[in-house]
């Protein structure tokens, strides 16, 4: 995998790795966000050594919106 295939593939904006239940999606573009925009609003969280950067609920909340999939509609009421 080269670096130009992960991020600008036009048939593929989700990548998996590993098997449910251990398994993490990587999103290259997420529908109804601008990137910039989101890492000026994320969250930098500690677990043990590890840090994570999260997206913020805004924003999350944005992106479940821009989906307009049934299973983020109800996610946006468990959310909010």
């Amino acid at each position: 995998m080269t670096e130009d295939a992960f991020l600008n593939n036009p048939d593929f904006d989700v990548f998996t790795f590993g098997r449910p239940p251990v398994a993490i999606d990587i999103m290259t573009s997420v529908k109804g966000l601008d990137f910039d925009e989101c890492f000026l609003n994320s969250q930098l969280k500690s677990a043990g050594k590890l840090q994570i950067r999260l997206l913020s609920l805004s924003d999350l909340l944005k992106a479940k919106k821009a989906s307009g999939r049934p299973k983020d509609i109800d996610d946006i009421s468990c959310l909010s």
